[in-house]
């Protein structure tokens, strides 16, 4: 009898994007070439960003999802020394299913694949709420899907899970988008996009919640941000 093979380690737990030598370069990479193209491309206004004080760290980080550049845009408003510490839920289905797009996205955007149905849903909360236990601010897209007409839609229930579960506070973010910048298809010479990012309260949800009021809550603040 041959000996046992070895179990992959799934690629949801994939550590090499969190190790301190690709932090360094993500950095580095963010500063000289994300951040500028998306200054290139986007105005940003920011309101509320007095809450990043107010938040306690670890937390998650929920917002609204109307447009493919929208985590660039909130971790370019995200605080250096929280961004730093900062993970992001990607679509498994679509960033992940190209090895070229996933390595892009884990190197610039220290994200981890998250299924939204199936076997692997479980599996995704579980690992979201242990980068938590882990020290690490998660953002998280609850919708499930972009909304590209800008109404946001009901947020999945697995958000609640994650709120409840982890006992950490929530941070709510919201995008407008105020002028369809380059990267959505304008030309010159209105090349440049406006996007307003509201930052709502911190909140946190009391132990015991149900998932289904715990994302009514999350849901209610992010429209309120």
């Amino acid at each position: 009898m041959g000996e046992p093979q070895r179990r992959a380690k799934p690629a949801a737990f994939a550590r090499w994007p969190r190790w301190q030598v690709v932090q360094r370069f993500r950095q580095l990479g963010q500063s000289l070439l994300l951040f500028p193209l998306i200054w290139f491309g986007y105005g940003i206004e920011v309101r509320g960003r007095k809450r990043f004080k107010q938040v306690s760290e670890p937390c998650l980080v929920v917002s609204n999802h109307n447009m493919h550049l929208d985590w660039s845009l909130l971790l370019r408003t995200i605080p250096r020394r929280m961004r730093k510490r900062t993970t992001i839920a990607a679509a498994a289905n679509e960033i992940f299913g190209s090895r070229r797009r996933a390595f892009s996205s884990r190197l610039m955007g220290n994200t981890f694949p998250f299924n939204k149905e199936g076997s692997g849903v479980r599996q995704s909360l579980e690992h979201t709420t242990a980068l938590l236990a882990d020290g690490w601010n998660v953002l998280i897209f609850p919708e499930g899907a972009i909304s590209l007409d800008g109404t946001m839609q009901p947020f999945k229930t697995g958000a609640g899970w994650i709120a409840v579960r982890s006992g950490v506070e929530v941070l709510p973010m919201r995008v407008d988008v105020l002028r369809p910048g380059i990267y959505e298809g304008a030309r010159f010479p209105r090349f440049r996009g406006r996007v307003r990012i509201s930052v709502g309260a911190p909140l946190r949800i009391a132990p015991g919640t149900s998932y289904e009021d715990a994302v009514a809550l999350l849901e209610k603040a992010v429209r309120e941000a």
